[in-house]
């Protein structure tokens, strides 16, 4: 990537800011090292999709692989109808409308928010991509639930393969374990955390919020 990925350019929502982190160094530094926590992917681009910024987690997510990648500083889709969707999103954008778009297919498919961002001090034009989330939950998150509902290595394991979409029956099969394991493990993490059934306790686990480097550096057993 080139050297404009680590700067958020005029933003001049921030500037009117005066509060201590707003005195203690520049709104853009602050607000770059606040998204560099949260393991969702956000860009900053041009109406025409050059690449202004781009947060380490959307980083990770544009590679070869994706159908949304980085070629010469710019955001563009492989596919031809994915290219159109994306140029008519931003397009939009300079109208102050905002998208969800979907790109690719199968496996590799990748959604993302395309959000205006106009202001004053701005320029007309720039937007805020926000990708889609790659799991129900990431790996962090999910350590830190099992550990503040002291859930043991073999409860998480089962957790995060009932996020994954597996049944119990399933869930047994790959663990090497009778169902009837499977399900007394299920009603510990149940219990644990106060879910009255397999549909709620996945559901508290999708509403986690998402976390990149919190634990970084904490080992978590």
């Amino acid at each position: 990537m080139d050297g404009t990925q680590g700067r958020i350019p005029e933003l001049g929502w921030l500037v009117s800011y005066r509060g201590p982190e707003r005195r203690r160094g520049t709104p853009d530094r602050w607000w770059r090292h606040a998204l560099e926590e949260i393991d969702l992917g956000v860009c900053l681009v041009t109406g025409t999709g050059q690449l202004l910024y781009a947060n380490s987690s959307a980083r990770g997510q544009l590679d070869e692989r994706s159908p949304l990648q980085l070629v010469d500083g710019a955001l563009v889709a492989p596919q031809r109808l994915d290219q159109q969707r994306l140029e008519q999103a931003l397009a939009d954008v300079q109208r102050g409308l905002r998208h969800l778009i979907c790109l690719g297919r199968g496996g590799a498919r990748l959604s993302l928010s395309v959000l205006p961002l106009q202001d004053s001090a701005m320029r007309h034009g720039q937007a805020l991509l926000v990708l889609g989330k790659r799991s129900l939950c990431g790996e962090l998150p999910m350590l830190a639930f099992a550990r503040e509902h002291q859930l043991t290595a073999a409860e998480r394991q089962v957790l995060q393969s009932l996020c994954d979409g597996l049944q119990p029956q399933e869930i047994a099969q790959r663990n090497g374990v009778a169902i009837s394991t499977v399900r007394t493990q299920i009603a510990s993490v149940r219990a644990k955390t106060a879910t009255e059934s397999i549909r709620e306790l996945v559901s508290l686990v999708a509403q986690l919020p998402p976390m990149q480097g919190v634990l970084r550096g904490i080992e978590l057993r």
